[in-house]
C-alpha cells in the first residue's frame, strides 16, 4: 500500500492536504495590519482587514481535490465563492507548473495547476503550491498514481 505525502485516503477517495504555512502567515500579516489600523485610529481600514482574513480562512477550509480512482473522477472546488466542479479522468489534458521569481532568478512560489477539456472548453484547477520544483514534482508524481496515467507506459 502506497503512502503520500500530499493526500489522505478517505475510504475510496483521496482528498489532497490542504498546506496551512501560507494561509497563516498572510492570516498573521493581515492581523498585525488589522491592530496597526486599529491603534492609529482606521477603525474601518481595520475592519476591512478582519473580513479580509475571515475569507481567507474560509477559502482554506473550503478548498477541496478529490481523486476518485474507482469512480474515475476528480472533484475540485476552490473556493468558497465558486461551485464544486467534478470532471472523468477522461477529461485530463495536462498538467501546468507556474513559478513566481523574484528579481527574475531568486523562485518565490511554484503553483501546481491541473487542466481539463469539456466540451471545448478548457478549465484549470490549482492543485496545490510550493517553495521548490521538487515539493511540485511530487505533487504530480502522486497525482499521476493516484489517476494511473503511468500504467499504459508499463
Amino acid at each position: 500500500m502506497n503512502t503520500y505525502q500530499f493526500y489522505k485516503k478517505d475510504g475510496n477517495l483521496f482528498i489532497f492536504k490542504n498546506q496551512p504555512i501560507f494561509s497563516s502567515v498572510l492570516v498573521i500579516l493581515i492581523g498585525i495590519a488589522a491592530g496597526l489600523a486599529y491603534k492609529y485610529n482606521f477603525p474601518l481600514l481595520g475592519l476591512f482587514f478582519i473580513v479580509v482574513a475571515g475569507l481567507i480562512i474560509a477559502n482554506f477550509f473550503a478548498k477541496k481535490f478529490v481523486i476518485d480512482p474507482q469512480q474515475q473522477t476528480i472533484t475540485c472546488k476552490p473556493s468558497v465563492f465558486v461551485s464544486t466542479k467534478t470532471y472523468a479522468f477522461q477529461d485530463f489534458t495536462n498538467f501546468e507548473v507556474l513559478t513566481t521569481k523574484y528579481l527574475g532568478f531568486i523562485t518565490m512560489n511554484v503553483f501546481l495547476n491541473i487542466h481539463f477539456e469539456v466540451n471545448g472548453k478548457e478549465h484549470k484547477f490549482m492543485i496545490g503550491q510550493a517553495l521548490s520544483h521538487k515539493a511540485i514534482q511530487k505533487m504530480v508524481n502522486e497525482t499521476e498514481d493516484l489517476m494511473r496515467l503511468n500504467e499504459n507506459m508499463r
